[in-house]
């Protein structure tokens, strides 16, 4: 098969085109939320641009292809934030926030070898988002002059770049895919249909994390757990509320960041699920397993109040990215839990 990327087809279509016509350009930003496939589009426009049978297009069986895919192939370099913590210890890596100067300057060193096998050096680079000053503008400086041989390929969770980076590469915005394309995609991976639907519910269009989920089940089992203990919280009394807000800003302080986030967000999707029922507007529910206790929570507390929870949710995520204290952050959001 060619290109195996589910949905984005636009995406496809415009690549596969530019590179056909010749028109493709030395540097691209992928971004999107995580778990869209990004990665994947990173890494089967690099098959293509050095595919050996069918040039524009991955056939996925060539030599070049094959190696792309297992990441050997010599004129493909991958860089992120695993790879840079990858000669770490894990709670070393854990504690990293920042894409360094170190893996851009040996990107820089690297990229001026022309092709040893293949018709393209291609770089892509994962975390984009994660640019620290320094980092970004020696990538500026990347940018600036590309070897004619080369292709950049930045891919980034958020748009959070500098625009002067931004502004150097041709960008595409993936966005998240229809619930139904993704449990239709779901089901042809003969997941049962009522297990695609909660999955697909649950990804927010994100077939990435859908098809991570089925390979990784105590991923589930783990959301679930985390959501019970969230909504117990409302009868354990404020002290319970304060502990939990003390150890997930243990956690914060202690690397896991992404956990932390993790936690808010899917505390979000619940309230916003509340919202949803008592407006009438169940069709958009995320939490499909749990419609009745969506609707009794509903029924207790009036839209204004359940509005602004999930609001001050949501603010606390953006105070945390802002190097907020994060106990004081978390407990400012318990504090006004409904």
């Amino acid at each position: 098969m060619p290109w195996t990327i589910i949905g984005h087809e636009w995406a496809v279509n415009q690549l596969q085109h530019s590179m056909l016509a010749g028109s493709d350009a030395h540097a691209y930003l992928f971004s999107g939320p995580a778990g869209l496939g990004k990665a994947l589009l990173a890494l089967q426009m690099a098959q293509a641009l050095n595919c050996e049978v069918t040039p524009g297009e991955p056939c996925q069986e060539c030599c070049s292809c094959r190696r792309i895919a297992r990441g050997n192939h010599p004129d493909v370099r991958i860089a992120g934030m695993a790879t840079q913590g990858a000669a770490l210890k894990a709670e070393e890596a854990a504690r990293q926030k920042e894409l360094k100067i170190a893996t851009i300057r040996e990107w820089q060193r690297d990229i001026s070898l022309r092709p040893y096998e293949g018709r393209r050096r291609v770089f892509i680079l994962h975390d984009a988002e994660r640019l620290n000053e320094e980092s970004s503008n020696a990538m500026l400086k990347t940018l600036e002059e590309p070897p004619d041989y080369a292709t950049i390929i930045l891919v980034a969770n958020s748009p959070d770049l500098l625009p002067t980076i931004v502004s150097r590469c041709r960008v595409l915005r993936l966005r998240p895919l229809p619930r139904r394309q993704v449990t239709e995609a779901l089901i042809a991976r003969h997941l049962v249909a009522e297990e695609a639907e909660l999955l697909a519910a649950w990804s927010y269009g994100r077939i990435g994390w859908a098809l991570h989920a089925i390979a990784n089940p105590e991923r589930i089992a783990a959301r679930q757990e985390q959501l019970s203990a969230l909504l117990a919280l409302a009868g354990q009394g404020r002290g319970a509320g304060l502990r939990w807000a003390e150890q997930r800003a243990k956690e914060y302080r202690n690397g896991e960041q992404e956990s932390v986030f993790g936690w808010l967000e899917l505390w979000q999707s619940w309230w916003r699920d509340v919202l949803l029922v008592a407006t009438g507007c169940e069709a958009s529910v995320v939490n499909i397993d749990r419609r009745h206790e969506l609707s009794t929570i509903a029924t207790r507390h009036n839209v204004p109040a359940i509005h602004a929870f999930v609001q001050r949710i949501g603010t606390a995520a953006q105070q945390l990215r802002e190097n907020g204290n994060p106990q004081l952050v978390l407990e400012n959001v318990v504090l006004h839990h409904p």
